[in-house]
This record gives C-alpha cells, sequence and structure tokens, in this order.
C-alpha cells in the first residue's frame, strides 16, 4: 500500500511538472526603457540613484 501512494504522489508530481511554464510568451513591449524602482525596504542612505543598469 506505501508504494500505490508513493506511485500516485510521484504521478502527481510529474504532470505537476510537465504543465505549461508560468512565464509569459514574450516580454512587455511597454515596459521597454524604464528603470527599475529601488526597493522601498533598503534605506535611503543605502540606494544608488545615480547607478545606471
Amino acid at each position: 500500500m506505501k508504494f500505490a501512494s508513493l506511485t500516485v504522489i510521484l504521478v502527481a508530481f510529474t504532470l505537476a511538472a510537465c504543465g505549461k511554464p508560468t512565464a509569459p510568451d514574450s516580454p512587455d513591449p511597454s515596459a521597454y526603457g524604464k528603470v527599475i524602482t529601488p526597493d522601498h525596504h533598503v534605506p535611503k542612505e543605502h540606494q544608488n540613484t545615480d547607478e545606471k543598469t
């Protein structure tokens, strides 16, 4: 009985892993050229705002 439940769990994980990826098919063109805003949890004195990425 233990092997049957283990097999069912493994099959369920395999089917879940083989599903469609959650990433979008293509990037959002309206986001091109936008700068990522700094994390608001980082104190101002530790944020480097003049750095270009």
